[in-house]
């Protein structure tokens, strides 16, 4: 496979405007926030929080190795972009629906739908997640990448802030009423998520090489484990985003426990959705700057450390007397992570990896990472209402300063 260089001003453009399409239609289908307050609003069940967070993680893993298979095989990454967006957002239009018909006298017919829309969606992004960070590094000169990460990520933060408000406005007691408040929320993250894939569509790609390699699973669970074998450093990204993942599956508890902790009131949903959005701009500008300068080694050291400072945030929301502004905090910081740490970590593997063994890496990462933080979220899910919710973050805590310490000694990546 060959980098490509020519089309690289309008491939920049188009991608950037899917990044930034993306975001804002991503922040009305939020996971971390606006999934659990709607599951919770619809069913009051912190399990069926965690349920949703599990289907979320099997998703996006299960297709991993499929989808590493297909693009070493293929000359083209687009198509399979292309295609599974399509197939994975549609079903997100299928909810808004179903949420205007049926949440106020069927609301497990919502339930239905919903684990249909978290499971197509998800299972596009776990094939988007290893054709998207390909196509990139392919039509992407590695001079501007980490240049084109961080302004993407800023500019989509800034959409998303302007969404964060949106949903703030929808949700509150001046907004329309349940169930219209959620349909018109889908409604716009569906818009949003379909003109992701229409700038997808005008990224021009050359054809790589043509290999005679058919799509087979087996040979690429092979590769991956041959790539383990050889590779400390992607044995060590892996680690510690194992870690870090594991802990992560405390983090859509954080809307509900801020819920129990100061109110059910939707605006205040929306307001921690836009500070959420803030962090991730925040983190566009320092890491997208970290990685142009130093390497992708640091801005994860960074990402990593801002996840262990948000669940302390978390713990001591319970302890002080400002737990507004305690989740204030948390939530700014989790912004920051959302933000920086799946590309900051494809970005070190995109260093580490040369052209040909690309989606080998992106997939072994993605699926040995993911893998174990779908019980994690379960566990989560059927004792968070049984224990004190800040024993779990403390927990989790522990965790991410394990995922931390490996994280800093990870070796440089260029």
């Amino acid at each position: 496979m060959t980098t490509q260089t020519n089309h690289v001003r309008r491939n920049y453009i188009a991608l950037t405007l899917d990044f930034i399409a993306f975001s804002i239609g991503f922040t009305f289908y939020d996971p971390f926030v606006l999934v659990p307050t709607f599951v919770q609003e619809l069913t009051g069940s912190e399990l069926m929080v965690g349920v949703m967070s599990a289907l979320r993680v099997l998703a996006i893993t299960l297709p991993q190795a499929w989808a590493a298979s297909v693009l070493v095989a293929r000359p083209r990454k687009k198509p399979l972009l292309a295609w599974s967006s399509i197939g994975g957002r549609l079903p997100v239009l299928f909810l808004a629906l179903a949420t205007l018909l049926w949440a106020g006298n069927a609301p497990w017919a919502v339930v239905a739908v919903l684990t249909l829309a978290v499971a197509s969606f998800f299972t596009s992004e776990g094939l988007n997640s290893i054709s998207w960070p390909d196509l990139v590094g392919k039509v992407i000169p590695a001079h501007i990448r980490g240049r084109f990460l961080g302004l993407g990520q800023l500019l989509s933060s800034l959409g998303a802030l302007g969404a964060g408000y949106a949903v703030r406005l929808i949700l509150s007691e001046q907004g329309p009423a349940y169930p219209l408040n959620w349909t018109i929320i889908f409604g716009l993250g569906f818009v949003g998520l379909i003109l992701s894939v229409v700038a997808i569509l005008f990224v021009r790609e050359e054809p790589g090489k043509t290999t005679d390699t058919t799509v087979s699973v087996r040979r690429s669970i092979a590769g991956m484990a041959q790539c383990l074998r050889e590779d400390a450093r992607l044995r060590r990204a892996v680690l510690a985003q194992l870690a870090m993942g594991l802990a992560a599956s405390t983090f859509p508890f954080f809307i509900i426990r801020a819920g129990q902790l100061l109110s059910q009131d939707g605006e205040i949903t929306g307001t921690f959705l836009m500070i959420q959005n803030v962090g991730g701009i925040l983190a566009a500008l320092i890491c997208g700057y970290l990685i142009d300068r130093t390497g992708s080694r640091i801005a994860v050291r960074v990402s990593t450390s801002m996840q262990c400072l948000a669940l302390s945030a978390a713990i001591a929301a319970n302890y002080f007397l400002v737990p507004q502004v305690l989740y204030g905090v948390a939530f700014l910081l989790l912004g920051f992570v959302v933000g920086s740490s799946w590309w900051t970590f494809s970005a070190y593997l995109l260093e580490i990896a040369s052209d040909e063994q690309r989606p080998t890496y992106l997939a072994a990462y993605g699926i040995l990472t993911s893998s174990p933080v779908f019980l994690g979220s379960l566990a989560v899910g059927s004792v968070f209402a049984r224990v004190q919710p800040e024993a779990l973050f403390a927990v989790a805590l522990s965790v991410s300063l394990v995922g931390l310490s490996i994280a800093w000694s990870m070796a440089p990546g260029r």
